[in-house]
């Protein structure tokens, strides 16, 4: 079992005063009290509920809370977890600290929060045994590409799991999880809930569940530029596939995770504004300024088909399933071989996002809500066709060039 040494002491003795609880929530994106209106109404299903939730240096007035125990903690700067998931750390501490059965953290702005999401997310845990609860959310044409067009189809490709939104990071965990997640892994010496959280659960051969939630995902800031996102969440998931070579070179097909609730849908009204010229004209100048690394990354007949696709008239442009998949096979094998430098090998990716997601709004334009699933289904299917192509260039990338 993991030590709460990164906990301050007033904090430690304030769980020393609580005692006991069935499920801590976490709220690592806290900002006010007001945030906590629902918490009442969660307190009074029959569990004894701990909410932990930052000071940031100021702890916002306490609300009371009728059956439920709140508590503020302070983030040690030096012992912030770096990445996706670091903000997980303290609440897992509190979690084993105070003997949880599960626990929950809603790792983005609370708001859109309500109890009828925690009482779903929490009830696969608590009633039905599972180590950790995912959400699906509500699926849009247009959103979530990164994720639709490269994060699920890998996982599910290669660690065998249908797991549609595999980044969340709104999660709902085990004990038995917790404790895992909490442990220094052998070869980082760092605690496991660091990594990406679903294939640490799928390597370790953990029950899994999605849970359907009648809302879209979260959005990432919109300071935020989408090179920047592409190396962070691309960077954690190609380390990813080093770390657990071994587990998913011996994966074989996907199957889907028990799943709570209907799936959602949105019904959109009229279709977004996309800028195709825009996107084909980014990749064009990626062809022009990136092409040392591109031809480093990329096997030659690879690049060849990019030079193709620079010719092609606008209304024309497409890119084949097979080809964007090679794509992100090849990107992350140039990642482990460590042929250039990751960050800049990462960002060079970005022009031929842009160039998938032009020929992907071209191909979606007015088709319906079944369409566009299909054409996502089949890219998913063509990552897992191809991941023997993946497996030979892992295994011998000085004999496979094709």
């Amino acid at each position: 079992m993991a030590e709460t040494g990164s906990l301050p002491q007033e904090v430690k003795e304030q769980l020393d005063t609580i005692g006991t609880a069935d499920v801590v929530i976490g709220l690592p994106a806290l900002k006010t009290s007001e945030d906590l209106n629902w918490a009442s109404a969660i307190a009074g299903a029959g569990q004894r509920v701990l909410i932990a939730c930052p000071s940031n240096g100021a702890a916002p007035p306490v609300p009371q809370i009728a059956g439920a125990e709140l508590l503020h903690y302070s983030v040690p700067p030096l012992n912030t977890s770096p990445g996706l998931f670091g903000s997980f750390y303290e609440v897992f501490q509190i979690s084993q600290k105070v003997g949880a059965k599960c626990c929950f953290v809603w790792n983005t702005n609370p708001q859109p929060i309500s109890v009828d999401v925690m009482e779903k997310m929490l009830r696969p845990l608590l009633n039905e045994g599972f180590d950790l609860a995912m959400p699906r959310y509500v699926e849009v044409k247009l959103g979530s590409l990164i994720n639709s067009s490269i994060i699920y189809p890998i996982v599910r490709a290669l660690y065998g799991k249908r797991i549609h939104f595999p980044m969340a990071i709104d999660l709902c965990f085990s004990s038995k999880f917790v404790d895992r997640l909490l442990q220094l892994d052998g070869r980082t010496r760092l605690p496991r809930c660091q990594q990406w959280i679903a294939t640490e659960a799928i390597s370790a051969g953990l029950n899994i569940c999605e849970v359907n939630l009648p809302m879209e995902p979260p959005r990432p800031p919109e300071t935020t530029d989408v090179s920047s996102i592409l190396a962070t969440v691309l960077g954690r998931l190609f380390l990813d596939l080093e770390r657990n070579t071994g587990f998913w070179q011996k994966s074989n097909v996907s199957q889907s995770v028990t799943a709570f609730g209907e799936p959602a849908r949105k019904e959109e009204a009229e279709e977004v504004a996309v800028d195709v010229q825009r996107m084909i004209e980014t990749f064009q100048l990626g062809y022009r300024n990136l092409r040392e690394i591109w031809t480093i990354a990329l096997p030659p007949a690879t690049f060849l088909e990019l030079k193709r696709l620079t010719t092609l008239a606008p209304g024309a442009f497409h890119i084949p399933d097979d080809l964007w998949v090679r794509l992100v096979y090849d990107f992350a094998l140039a990642y482990r071989q460590r042929a250039i430098n990751r960050e800049h090998l990462l960002r060079a990716m970005t022009p031929l996002y842009w160039a998938w997601v032009a020929s992907y709004a071209l191909e979606i334009k007015n088709v319906s809500f079944a369409g566009f699933q299909y054409i996502l289904e089949r890219l998913a299917l063509s990552y897992e066709k191809q991941k023997p192509y993946l497996l030979s260039r892992w295994r011998w990338p000085d004999r496979f060039n094709p």
